[in-house]
């Protein structure tokens, strides 16, 4: 009789963990969801916007967008980072602050492997060098032969001290030989426009953030790289092939949430979330831009972020070794 009841706690336990499971699943959300963008609008935003509705009508409930732009990201993703792991509060943020960012500063409020709960990666950035119209360059070669006939007189910009486009730029930098000063801005928002209207002369920049302004010829792409040329555009060289030993860090965009989020709650959160990215007119509008749409695992998402930050170590402390401060 004892060695009956002794068997049967445990499935019980089992039976009413299932069932808590259950309950948990089918009662989130029960309120709105607070979706945190860490930069300012104009950039990661817009990809945001292009899900939002449809993930708000799959979890029937609003999901309300903020912007917290500073830091480099680092202030909204802190904000999420120390939020509630009850699925109300989630993440949409990029590489440049989960990898790049984290390995470049010094002082960083977050862990990006232990602070967060990976939902989904939603795309692979491809990214381009664009240059202003008015300079005198119409490709790579032409760029490095300017750029060493007017040394620390071009400009690069990027989306902020220590961000994914201040690693590619001091990464082009270190292999070509090129003496380029950085100039940082605020986000990718700000960072396009000072290509357009001249402020900077080049940028490191996902390409559908630069893409809209190819249009008129207010900006020209030079290359590409992470990634495949989107067959709309010219046909141009990938960087790493036309700059030898150029290495991009990783560039993504994702979901995550605070670390210890509920099984049943990211389950549901991921659901809502790849139905909305792969809904026809989201995934159409991305893959246009030149995003490669992935809307995977959270497991392939966490296995892709700790590839990303050990892949990309060695590149920062070699340039850390120069000299260069990424504070």
């Amino acid at each position: 009789m004892k060695k009956r009841s002794f068997w049967a706690l445990p499935a019980a336990g089992a039976a009413t963990m299932l069932v808590t499971g259950a309950a948990m699943a089918q009662a989130f959300p029960s309120k709105p969801i607070r979706l945190i963008v860490p930069y300012p609008p104009g950039g990661v935003d817009l990809t945001i916007r292009l899900m939002q509705n449809q993930m708000a009508e799959e979890l029937g409930q609003p999901v309300v967008l903020e912007n917290r732009g500073g830091a480099n990201g680092f202030i909204g993703m802190e904000l999420v980072a120390k939020a509630p792991p009850d699925g109300y509060t989630i993440l949409a943020t990029t590489s440049s602050s989960l990898v790049s960012g984290p390995l470049m500063s010094a002082t960083v409020p977050f862990d990006p492997i232990k602070d967060f709960t990976p939902i989904t990666m939603i795309y692979l950035t491809v990214s381009a060098l664009g240059v202003k119209s008015s300079l005198p360059v119409n490709s790579v070669k032409e760029l490095l032969e300017y750029a060493k006939k007017n040394p620390g007189k071009l400009s690069y910009g990027s989306s902020g001290t220590g961000s994914a486009q201040h690693l590619d730029g001091e990464t082009f930098k270190m292999v070509s030989g090129t003496d380029i000063v950085h100039i940082p801005y605020k986000g990718g928002g700000p960072q396009a426009q000072a290509l357009v209207s001249g402020e900077i002369d080049l940028s490191f920049q996902p390409m559908q953030q630069l893409k809209p302004f190819l249009a008129g010829g207010k900006i020209k792409f030079l290359a590409t790289y992470n990634g495949p040329r989107p067959a709309d555009l010219p046909v141009m060289p990938d960087l790493a092939d036309a700059v030898p030993g150029f290495k991009a860090g990783p560039g993504f965009m994702g979901l995550l949430a605070p670390a210890k989020l509920p099984a049943p709650v990211l389950a549901r959160l991921h659901s809502a979330a790849v139905k909305s990215i792969l809904a026809p007119e989201a995934k159409s509008k991305l893959e246009s831009s030149g995003a490669i749409v992935v809307a995977g695992t959270p497991e392939a998402f966490a296995t892709e972020l700790k590839a990303g930050l050990d892949g990309t170590r060695k590149y920062v402390e070699a340039i850390k070794a120069r000299g260069v401060k990424f504070e």
